[in-house]
């Protein structure tokens, strides 16, 4: 069931990106502290993913950069 939470955040990127809000999901975080600093385990809930929302400042250089990747022949694989 835990894994059924990316279906989730799938939907609340695509629906940042119309709303042209910046997002960016998380992992590798502490979930048990996460969980003790929000009281999560109180309300039955446990902490899987992370998003961070916002919106990019006007003064961000790295946005206006190319962006760097790899060609498609080197990252995919026809069968």
């Amino acid at each position: 069931m835990e894994k059924q939470v990316y279906l989730a955040v799938g939907t609340l990127l695509l629906g940042a990106a119309t709303l042209e809000i910046d997002a960016c999901p998380i992992e590798g975080f502490d979930a048990r502290v996460l969980g003790e600093e929000l009281g999560l385990r109180e309300q039955g809930l446990v902490a899987s993913v992370i998003v961070a929302l916002g919106k990019r400042s006007e003064q961000d250089f790295n946005a206006r950069l190319p962006k760097s990747r790899l060609p498609a022949e080197a990252v995919i694989t026809r069968l």
